[in-house]
């Protein structure tokens, strides 16, 4: 049986947003046990005990949008993206590690275009005997016609039929692979097929049925929305999870502001910002990269103004923006949007389990939650920029295991 682990000499920051306290953290097996001043001389006594030097504990820290398969990290970059199926697999497996190294103790996919790799890495992670966060495993994103995946052109709904069939028939195909959630391209990707961001892609009749069916098998459903009218739609047909949001307009917000107990956002400020400084050649116009980020940078407070739950995700997985770089969504949720460090921090935690499904057991320190914790030499309240340096993650504990342990 697993020794109890006792941290000590920590500042706590439990999730909730409220400043950090001193505490020692009680975990055994895989549950955080004892929250408390001081963990009485009897509860401690079989515990391994880490003392964290004056550092801060923090819940373990969720990526609402990133690419596994994409095939680079900050250890490995491809530009290919064309690897044969075993690498990807094995890219896939990579990727989780390098997230888990970083903090991130668990992923809610943004899009893999092998959801059979997701899906087995997501056990492999579960088991323990391969490193990697818990995942949510997505489907790949469905687009107009449900092409191939990776084969986009986004030619909108002008001009062709409306075909709900195929849509529950994706949504059905993907949910017997065993995917948690299915990905919908309700609006285009200027970065992709440029000017196609403003292009609603999906008729209503498409969504509802692609809701029925995922009513039907348990899966969730997220939207790819720039589009002012994909965002629209993916709001009153009960999508939980919308992508960038870039182009709300004023009927959008409020439909978001009536759904705020049920929507999470994610704007992918780091694909944002990769784009701008790190795409490596001038953007044609048509890819929308100045007006994508500046319309972004005024909706996000006006999300977070009207109390709608933003999490962080940057679409990390491209070789420009690489996983292992995910924790700059934090700086710049405070940099780009006016966050505090508290306020980011409580995005990728205590609203990271609830978009993650276990907001009674995830993100928070808490006794009875789940013992993902991340000990931090420093306080990343004062330099949330800390965090983006994993030499200065201490401890990184998932599930109660240790996954790296400097101390």
């Amino acid at each position: 049986m697993t020794r109890p682990t006792l941290f000590t000499d920590v500042q706590v920051f439990d999730g909730t947003g409220r400043d950090p306290f001193p505490a020692q953290v009680l975990v055994e097996g895989n549950r955080i046990t004892e929250v408390a001043d001081r963990i009485p001389r009897d509860r401690r006594s079989e515990a391994r005990v880490i003392d964290g030097g004056g550092g801060t504990l923090l819940p373990g820290l969720v990526d609402a949008h990133t690419h596994l398969g994409f095939g680079s990290t900050v250890e490995h970059l491809s530009r290919r993206r064309d690897e044969p199926e075993e690498e990807k697999a094995l890219l896939v497996a990579h990727a989780g590690r390098v997230l888990l190294d970083h903090g991130i103790t668990s992923a809610y996919s943004g899009g893999n275009r092998l959801p059979r790799t997701e899906v087995a890495a997501r056990k492999a992670f579960a088991e323990g005997w391969m490193p990697g966060p818990r995942l949510k495993a997505a489907s790949w994103e469905g687009s107009a016609g449900m092409v191939e995946p990776g084969v986009y052109d986004f030619p909108g709904i002008d001009g062709r039929a409306s075909d709900p069939d195929s849509v529950s028939r994706f949504v059905t195909g993907m949910a017997e692979l065993g995917v948690d959630i299915v990905k919908l391209s309700l609006s285009g990707e200027s970065a992709v097929v440029q000017g196609t961001s403003r292009i609603v892609q999906f008729t209503d009749d498409e969504v509802i049925a692609a809701v029925q069916a995922a009513d039907k098998h348990g899966v969730w459903l997220t939207a790819h929305a720039h589009a002012a009218e994909s965002i629209k739609m993916a709001v009153r047909h009960g999508i939980r999870a919308i992508y960038h949001c870039t182009f709300a307009d004023e009927e959008a917000l409020d439909l978001l502001e009536a759904a705020r107990d049920r929507v999470f956002v994610a704007p992918t400020p780091g694909i944002i910002h990769a784009n701008l400084y790190e795409a490596g050649s001038e953007p044609e116009p048509g890819m929308e990269v100045e007006a994508t980020a500046e319309a972004v940078h005024k909706v996000v407070p006006e999300l977070v103004r009207r109390g709608i739950r933003v999490v962080p995700g940057g679409d990390y997985g491209f070789a420009w923006n690489p996983v292992g770089r995910n924790l700059r969504d934090l700086e710049l949720f405070v940099d780009w949007f006016g966050f505090t460090a508290a306020e980011a921090l409580r995005a990728a935690t205590r609203y990271g389990g609830q978009v993650m499904g276990m907001e009674d057991e995830l993100g928070l320190i808490r006794p009875g939650f789940l013992a993902d914790l991340v000990l931090v030499d420093g306080d990343p309240l004062e330099e949330i920029g800390i965090l983006q340096d994993p030499g200065r993650l201490a401890v990184i504990m998932k599930d109660g295991a240790l996954h790296k342990a400097r101390v």
